[in-house]
């Protein structure tokens, strides 16, 4: 069979999202959720998780403890920051999750693909071979000064043989559901028998919280409608996807 992990990204930042993501795991297609630590609504999201008894729950790894944030502020994180006070950040939110959550999280995803620098990259790459836990494919570039960085980190990455899909696919912006929808269908087309891919989704309820603080809006509300569309789930099981969680690769 061809795997597929459906990751919903963005849990704790506000309540709406909140409401939302968690509906898209108990009623629709997704099967895995990103916890980010720190955040407006992380203790509404914990409250959750408990009530709830989510299971596939992991770290959407920030490192930068404010709520208000953007692509910028991690370049100058890794242009400011010694390789060994990213592993003090990244180490503390690790043992964060595990004392909030009680347990330690099913997968590993950092914000905008961060995990690309070099200085963080290793880290992960020890700690999640140590402890077993998938990671996200590092394919998102913060900057184009280093055209080469992530080139260097998938290779680094691939080389490492932790747990990983084969393929990354996301859509952030686009309101078009119909359209949004049919790409990933044609993306899920180049996955061979026994391969492995995960789509990446911010489903929640829009509020206006979330304008202060990302810049992903009412994409939240299509990808939530699409979590939900069981259309879209037939058209996935279809083409020979068995939908699973990060534990399960």
């Amino acid at each position: 069979m061809k795997k597929l992990i459906i990751v919903a990204d963005d849990f704790g930042w506000t309540r709406p999202i909140n409401e939302g993501l968690v509906r898209s795991y108990e009623e629709g297609i997704v099967s895995e959720i990103s916890l980010m630590l720190n955040s407006p609504a992380t203790d509404h999201a914990l409250q959750f998780i408990k009530k709830h008894r989510l299971n596939n729950v992991g770290l959407h790894m920030l490192l930068i403890n404010k709520q208000n944030f953007n692509r910028d502020d991690y370049v100058k994180l890794f242009q400011n920051k010694s390789s060994a006070s990213i592993e003090k950040l990244a180490i503390s939110e690790l043992e964060l999750f595990e004392k909030l959550v009680g347990k330690k999280p099913t997968h590993i995803i950092p914000q905008y693909g961060i995990h690309g620098n070099l200085k963080l990259l290793q880290i992960l790459i020890n700690y999640v071979k140590e402890e077993n836990i998938p990671m996200r494919i590092p394919r998102t570039a913060l900057s184009n000064a280093n055209p080469d960085e992530n080139y260097a980190a998938e290779i680094m990455f691939k080389r490492s043989g932790i747990k990983t899909t084969n393929y990354l696919f996301g859509h952030v912006t686009g309101c078009d559901l119909v359209e949004v929808r049919d790409k990933f269908l044609d993306e899920l087309r180049i996955v061979k028998e026994g391969e492995s891919a995960e789509i990446l989704l911010h489903p929640g309820y829009f509020g206006a919280e979330i304008l202060k603080y990302s810049s992903v809006g009412y994409e939240r509300a299509r990808d939530l409608a699409l979590s939900l569309d069981d259309s879209f789930k037939k058209s996935i099981m279809k083409m020979g996807f068995e939908i699973l969680s990060y534990s399960q690769l």
